[in-house]
């Protein structure tokens, strides 16, 4: 189990790295470029963020990713997707705030999500989050912008 689990967490960084070499791959003939970090956040006197390549259960991470507009034409109504891998917890701390999530990656709706159960109207637990997403109005030539989540990576079940 313990293997398992740990090819999971590989996955984890593998979704990660995925998510950027197909974002980069296109740097040259796309007009949005993305460039993705992901720190390991330590809770000292201030937080902290450090680069790290490997994780264990309950670390909490921040992915980064920051796009630019490399065309010379000004982008409108972006849809900036962050994809949440399946080993990890959404903890509700993003930048910017105005976020937007996804239970499934396809639809999204302003967090937090909720649902209709036994007829009243519950929060989705932040476990169930797969995807966020952020709309930028306007992207100007060599503009960049920056989005961010925080998330704890899952312990073993």
């Amino acid at each position: 189990m313990i293997i398992q689990y740990q090819k999971s967490l590989c996955l984890v960084f593998l979704s990660i790295s995925a998510f950027t070499l197909a974002n980069s791959t296109y740097a040259n003939t796309q007009p949005l470029n993305a460039q993705m970090k992901v720190f390991q956040i330590e809770l000292k006197q201030k937080k902290e963020l450090k680069a790290t390549d490997q994780i264990k259960p309950n670390t909490l991470l921040e992915y980064k990713v920051e796009y630019s507009n490399v065309s010379v034409n000004t982008l409108k109504n972006l849809k900036l997707n962050l994809p949440l891998p399946e080993h990890v917890t959404y903890i509700g701390q993003s930048l910017p705030k105005d976020v937007y999530a996804s239970v499934d990656g396809k639809n999204f709706a302003k967090a937090p999500l909720t649902r209709i159960e036994n007829g009243k109207k519950i929060n989705i637990p932040l476990r169930e989050y797969r995807a966020l997403q952020w709309n930028v109005v306007e992207l100007n030539p060599k503009q960049k912008t920056v989005v961010s989540a925080q998330v704890r990576v899952n312990a073993p079940e």
